[in-house]
């Protein structure tokens, strides 16, 4: 299988993806301090790609309060605009706001139902 080299997984270990080396890792933690300050943005960069993909996935099946599969992609495309407003946006504006809240609730609620 291929390594992508722009894979967050992948950088997540390179101690120089972000330019600084170890000597800019958490006191405390094994990871960077911009990921650390930054969690919620470096999650949103990890998920957001992953739910695109699985979008995009010949899917067998959809949750029983979806009537059908169209339904379903809609509902993972509302969380796919939450997790990308996320990876960027550090004050969303209040419609920002209002797409981050309503594709997290969702995400919550379908967090079981990412799998096929």
């Amino acid at each position: 299988m291929k390594k992508n080299k722009n894979s967050l997984i992948t950088n997540i270990f390179n101690p120089d993806y972000f330019g600084s080396g170890p000597d800019n890792y958490s006191h405390k933690h094994d990871y960077p301090i911009e990921e650390v300050w930054n969690t919620d943005n470096v999650l949103a960069q990890f998920i957001a790609p992953r739910l695109l993909a699985f979008k995009a996935l010949d899917k067998h099946g959809y949750p029983p309060e979806c009537k059908d599969m169209r339904e379903w992609n809609n509902i993972i495309q509302k969380m796919i605009d939450a997790f990308e407003l996320m990876k960027y946006v550090h004050t969303p504006n209040p419609d920002e706001n209002k797409t981050i809240e309503q594709g997290l609730d969702l995400f919550r609620k379908y967090y079981r139902n990412l799998w096929d």
